[in-house]
C-alpha cells in the first residue's frame, strides 16, 4: 500500500464531483470521487507523475473553489491529490464534505 493512504489523518468521504483541473496551461475535466479536508481522489484521462501540482475547480452548485493540489499517488487514471490548505480553503471543503454525508430528500447539484 502506498504512503499517502497510510499517512491519511482523516477518512474521505465518497463523492461524485464533476470538476476539472489546471495542468500544462489548460482547464480538463475530471471526477472526485473521494475528498477529506487533506485531500481527493480523481478520474482523469490524462498521464500525471506524484510530486505533479495542478489546481482543482470545483464545489456544489454555484459555489466553486480553485484549489491548489499536488499528486500524492497514480493508479491508471485514478489520481491521489493532497492539498495546500488555508482557512477559507478548509472551510470550504467542510461544507462539501457535510453536504454530502447529511441526509436529503432532495437532489445535491454537483
Amino acid at each position: 500500500m502506498d504512503s499517502a493512504f497510510k499517512s491519511r489523518r482523516s477518512e474521505r468521504s465518497k463523492v461524485g464531483i464533476a470538476g476539472f483541473y489546471h495542468y500544462s496551461s489548460q482547464w480538463v475535466p475530471c471526477t472526485l470521487y473521494d475528498l477529506s479536508l487533506e485531500g481527493a481522489g480523481l478520474k482523469i484521462n490524462q498521464s500525471l507523475v506524484k510530486g505533479d501540482s495542478l489546481k482543482l475547480k470545483f464545489g456544489l452548485g454555484d459555489d466553486k473553489k480553485v484549489v491548489q493540489a499536488t499528486v500524492a499517488n497514480v493508479d491508471g487514471t485514478r489520481v491521489g491529490v493532497m492539498f495546500v490548505l488555508d482557512q477559507p480553503t478548509q472551510d470550504f471543503l467542510k461544507n462539501i464534505i457535510q453536504a454530502y454525508q447529511r441526509p436529503s430528500t432532495t437532489r445535491r447539484q454537483p
